[in-house]
């Protein structure tokens, strides 16, 4: 005769699955939720690397006008995840100052230290992209300049001051922007005016050695004497007095 199976006492696996899903549950609960902190912590503090958009701001001389708008910035930052995320409302700035000497097409280069963090923000900047940028200025400009009477008077001994207005007493020059800049003022062709002579005479203009476009080419000229001058005004002030012919 053969005896009765011993039986084991273990328990079966489905007892095992059983209980870890139903046996001291709130321990367990406690557990999962320290651990989900303790990650959350753990990342707060650990440095990460982000790519954050960075503002470039350009301040240029009043001559200068750029052609295109400048292109993007991305800074690679290293830093907390709270501070990573602050730099999307107060992102970082990189400044470049560019004067009236500089060329039609200018190459920036940037650096990572070229970029400036918000104040209270604990990162480090990593990279920079691009590397540098490439600025177009328009190659022409223009501004206005005074005229300069080149008039001279006959005879030398007239009597009393006399003076000359100028209309317009400022003119337009266009051209190169170096050129231009180099521009302090238009003068008028020599001329000698016969006194005495209260007409308005057409003169023209002495662009030949300027470089530039100049409008209107001609301006009217009147000579009056000094006291009639001061009382028509500053544009017809015996400032504006020229030397007489000789």
């Amino acid at each position: 005769m053969t005896g009765p199976t011993a039986s084991r006492p273990s328990p079966s696996w489905q007892r095992r699955i059983t209980a870890a899903f139903t046996e001291r549950l709130p321990l367990k609960g406690m557990a999962v939720f320290l651990a989900i902190v303790l990650w959350f912590v753990v990342n707060a503090k650990e440095p990460q690397l982000s790519l954050v958009r960075v503002r470039f701001v350009v301040a240029l001389d009043s001559s200068l006008v750029l052609r295109d708008p400048t292109p993007d910035v991305q800074a690679v930052v290293a830093g907390s995840p709270r501070e990573l995320i602050k730099l999307a409302s107060s992102p970082p700035v990189v400044r470049r100052q560019v004067t009236s000497d500089a060329p039609d097409t200018l190459v920036v280069d940037l650096r990572p230290e070229d970029v400036v963090l918000p104040d209270g923000i604990e990162a480090v900047v990593r990279d920079v992209q691009p590397r540098s940028m490439t600025l177009r200025f328009e190659s022409t400009w223009s501004r206005r300049v005074p005229v300069q009477s080149m008039i001279a008077m006959t005879p030398p001994d007239w009597p009393g001051p006399v003076a000359v207005h100028l209309e317009p007493d400022s003119v337009q020059v266009s051209g190169p922007r170096h050129i231009v800049l180099r521009v302090r003022y238009v003068p008028t062709v020599p001329t000698t005016i016969s006194l005495p002579d209260s007409l308005p005479h057409l003169v023209d203009l002495d662009t030949t050695r300027l470089g530039v476009r100049v409008r209107p080419t001609q301006v009217k000229v009147q000579v009056m004497s000094a006291g009639a001058a001061t009382a028509l005004g500053p544009a017809h002030s015996p400032a504006d007095a020229v030397p007489r012919k000789k």
